[in-house]
């Protein structure tokens, strides 16, 4: 701000409030297309007109919206439309290889890692800073004052460190939010001099994973109600604190700035592989208009910090630091790996991807039992859902042989949150599922497949695992062959990112060893019944069991 107009300097100085409170309204906003098109009035002849799309987090699209519509005639024969969309899925998006946009603007490098690790190796594993805000805790004034605020400045460790008891903290869910995955790595520092520091951060997780919440929509947080996860404090961001104080009345939140590294949001530009020749050099033209002081004045009158760390308007009541603090950047791909993984088993959040056998022999009947071996498995597998929390994710293929063409699975259900319409759907889909008369077992290829599916798709910060319920053994003469199939599966190994197969064997017709052989090689394991009815136990056996942290150990 020191740098900007004085108009700005003065405006921001006398109300920052109704600042705030229209950064807010754009921000809710942003769920829309955000989009400028400039006007064709004294514009020069263009041999080339070019359209450059900018995908943003909603958290900076208004901002750079009006950064769009303040340069007008930099680029005259460029357009350039910012779009407001939730980084989670443009990862998603680019991975699958969409055309989502040109350039993209995260609130982290968390998500180019994200997108990187899903297959989209062309997306630069870093960003240029456009702007920062750092992860805090943001604690209701009636908890603030019980921990002696305003008269001693609060800190991380007296608020969610190893000792803290006194403030309930809601968290953002790790595994898709990168405010999230901060506190996990802030609770590694705070855990770093204590006797069993992993015994410690595991403690400190658990009590976490008790009001870990879904990331509201557009990073803001609620006005004139509870907080998340019905917390005395959160995890946030300081500019959701800024725009949420600009707007409460009374109900204000303080802001705790933690006292460890803990990597702020910071809002990296990346040109996408898709953008070629004058679409790639008019995204790189509007990467410098976002470094002017113009730009980061705009962008600090929406609560945003510059990429250098220094404060928007802060107001001067004591609940927020008008400190310059130099963003901590995100440490190393596998050290945020390594710290998911954690808060994966303490959580007991999972990643599944169920498959089931509709061969012809699962019509059989359970003896003792008005239910065919189908049947009593769809029901387990309904049952089983049951046992996940709403933030991990399942789908569901069948198989037998030739199911869909000459492919021996087919998907009925993709891989998603299980939220009440996956959950909707999972009932719709599995309802529908029937057996396929004569079908053999195509165990091999289906295996292999749901395998590869499931390591492209590998996701920190959850239990990742393929779960395949089958009552026979390989049946396909056409497979790939037990012994290709086996080098294959050894191929895909990463012992940084664990992802066992978990057999559930029915009735007597499986052959044990070769599933014990399958599953040796992914560190799964083997479940059998002659019971179909036993599934749901043993379906929480095998979560209970590939989730244990230390100072516990599995079975």
């Amino acid at each position: 701000m020191r740098d900007g107009p004085a108009a700005v300097r003065g405006l921001f100085r006398q109300s920052p409030v109704v600042l705030l409170s229209a950064a807010l309204a754009l921000l809710l906003a942003g769920w829309a297309t955000v989009a400028y098109v400039r006007s064709d009035r004294s514009v020069p002849e263009c041999v080339e007109r070019v359209q450059l799309r900018v995908a943003a987090a909603p958290v900076i699209a208004p901002a750079l919206d009006r950064i769009v519509r303040a340069s007008v005639g930099t680029q005259p024969c460029v357009t350039i439309s910012v779009q407001a969309q939730e980084s989670g899925v443009v990862a998603a998006q680019v991975a699958e290889g969409v055309d989502v946009a040109d350039a993209w603007v995260p609130e982290s490098t968390f998500w180019l890692l994200r997108a990187r690790a899903a297959g989209a190796f062309e997306v630069p594993a870093q960003g240029t800073s456009v702007a920062s805000t750092p992860v805090v805790l943001a604690v209701a004034d009636p908890a603030a004052r019980r921990l002696g605020w305003p008269a001693k400045q609060l800190t991380w460790r007296s608020t969610v460190g190893p000792k803290a008891r006194a403030v309930k903290v809601g968290l953002p869910d790790p595994a898709v939010d990168p405010v999230g995955v901060g506190v996990v790595l802030g609770v590694r520092g705070l855990a770093a001099g204590e006797d069993d520091p992993a015994g410690t951060v595991a403690a400190v997780l658990r009590r976490l994973a008790d009001r870990t919440f879904t990331p509201p929509a557009g990073g803001t947080l609620p006005v004139g109600s509870a907080l998340p996860g019905k917390a005395d404090a959160v995890a946030t961001s300081e500019q959701a604190v800024l725009v949420h104080n600009a707007l409460a009345g009374d109900d204000k939140l303080v802001a705790v700035y933690p006292e460890v590294a803990v990597p702020a949001l910071d809002l990296p530009y990346v040109v996408l592989p898709a953008a070629r020749g004058p679409v790639r050099d008019a995204a790189a033209r509007f990467l410098t208009n976002l470094h002017t002081v113009e730009a980061r004045d705009l962008l600090s009158g929406y609560g945003l910090r510059t990429a250098a760390g220094f404060p928007p308007a802060i107001p001067r009541d004591g609940r927020l630091s008008p400190e310059v603090r130099q963003p901590v950047p995100l440490p190393a791909d596998e050290v945020v790996t390594e710290a998911l993984t954690g808060w994966s088993g303490v959580q007991r959040s999972a990643r599944i991807l169920t498959v089931l056998d509709i061969s012809g022999s699962m019509a059989a009947q359970v003896p003792g039992s008005d239910e065919t071996r189908l049947e009593a498995t769809l029901k387990a597998a309904r049952e089983g859902s049951g046992l996940l929390l709403d933030n991990s994710e399942l789908g569901v293929w069948v198989f037998s042989t030739k199911v869909d063409g000459d492919r021996d699975h087919q998907e009925i259900l993709p891989v998603a949150p299980l939220d009440p319409t996956q959950r909707e759907r999972l009932v719709e889909r599995l309802g529908a599922v029937r057996v396929k008369p004569r079908g053999g077992t195509g165990l091999y290829d289906t295996t292999l497949a749901a395998y590869r599916d499931a390591r492209r798709h590998w996701t920190p910060g959850r239990i990742n695992l393929v779960l395949i319920m089958t009552d026979g053994r390989d049946e396909d003469g056409e497979s790939i062959g037990r012994a290709r199939f086996l080098t294959e599966l050894a191929e895909l190994q990463d012992p940084r990112q664990p992802l066992p197969i978990v057999f559930i064997g029915l009735g007597k017709d499986i052959d044990a060893d070769d599933l014990k052989s399958i599953v040796k090689v992914t560190g799964g394991q083997v479940f059998s019944t002659d019971e179909p009815s036993g599934i749901r136990q043993i379906f929480f056996s095998a979560l209970a069991d590939l989730s244990c942290l230390p100072p516990e150990c599995r079975r």
